[in-house]
C-alpha cells in the first residue's frame, strides 16, 4: 500500500493534534485545512492499474471533506455551520457512490442495529434543538447512518472506521445543539483524531478493494483486502 505515502498525512495530523492539545490556535487552524490533501497524496500516487471504480469517488469525498474543513473559516460567523455541513453532506454522498462500487458484504446485522440505535438517540437529542436546521440534521444524520453502514460491508476496517466517523460527527452535531452534553476540555481533540483516522480507515477500504468483475488473484493489494475483510 505504499507506506510512504502515508508520512505526509500522519506528519500533518500529528502536529494539528499537538496545536490542539496546546490550544496553539493558529497552527490548529492551518494544518486543519491540510489535513485532507495530505490523505488524497495516498490515493493520488496510486498507479492507475490500481485506481479501480472507487478511486475518483473517493477522491472528490476527500475533497469535499477538504471543504468543510475550509470554507467555515472563510465565510461570516453565522453561516459557518451550514458551510461545514454542506461540505460533509456531498462527501458522505460520494463516500455512499465510492462504497458501492467495488466488491463487500454485508454489514453484521449486530452492527446495523447499534448504528440505528446511535442514529436515534442522536437526533432524538439534537433534532428538538436545531429550529428551522432541524430537516437539515435529519438528512445529514441518514447520510451519516449509510455511510457507516455501507463501510462496515467492507469487513473490520470499514466498521472501525464507520465507527469512528459517526463519533465525530455526533460530537459536532452534540456541540452545535445540545453543548451541555460535551462540555469538556478534550473534545476538538477527539473529534479530530476520530475525523482523521476515519477518513484514514475509508481510503485504505478503496486501496484494498476492488471491482465487483475484478479478478481475486494477482496484485499485492487483492490479497491485503482478502485479510483485513475476513
Amino acid at each position: 500500500m505504499r507506506p510512504l505515502s502515508w508520512i505526509p498525512v500522519s506528519i500533518v495530523t500529528v502536529v494539528h493534534l499537538v496545536a490542539l492539545m496546546t490550544d496553539a490556535t493558529t497552527a490548529a487552524a492551518s494544518t486543519q485545512v491540510l489535513l485532507m490533501p495530505a490523505l488524497a497524496l495516498v490515493l493520488l500516487v496510486l498507479p492507475r492499474a490500481d485506481r479501480g471504480p472507487a478511486w475518483p469517488w473517493a477522491l472528490g469525498a476527500l475533497a469535499g471533506s477538504w471543504v468543510g474543513d475550509s470554507l467555515p473559516k472563510v465565510v461570516p460567523e453565522d453561516a459557518r455551520f451550514l458551510a461545514m455541513v454542506a461540505g460533509f453532506a456531498v462527501a458522505q454522498v460520494l463516500w455512499i457512490v465510492a462504497f458501492t462500487r467495488v466488491e463487500r458484504g454485508r454489514a453484521p446485522m449486530a452492527w446495523t442495529l447499534l448504528l440505528v440505535v446511535v442514529a436515534v438517540a442522536l437526533l432524538a437529542v439534537t433534532v428538538p434543538e436545531a429550529g428551522a436546521l432541524a430537516p437539515a440534521v435529519v438528512g445529514y444524520g441518514l447520510l451519516l447512518l449509510a455511510v457507516a453502514w455501507l463501510a462496515a460491508s467492507h469487513g473490520w476496517v470499514g466498521g472501525l472506521g464507520g465507527a469512528l466517523f459517526v463519533l465525530s460527527d455526533g460530537l459536532i452535531a452534540l456541540d452545535a445543539f445540545r453543548p451541555d452534553l460535551v462540555d469538556w476540555p478534550e473534545r476538538d481533540l477527539v473529534v479530530m483524531a476520530t475525523y482523521v483516522s476515519a477518513q484514514a480507515l475509508f481510503v485504505v477500504i478503496i486501496l484494498l478493494a476492488r471491482a465487483p468483475d475484478r479478478p481475486a488473484g494477482g496484485s499485492s493489494l487483492r490479497r491485503g483486502r482478502d485479510r483485513l475483510t475476513r
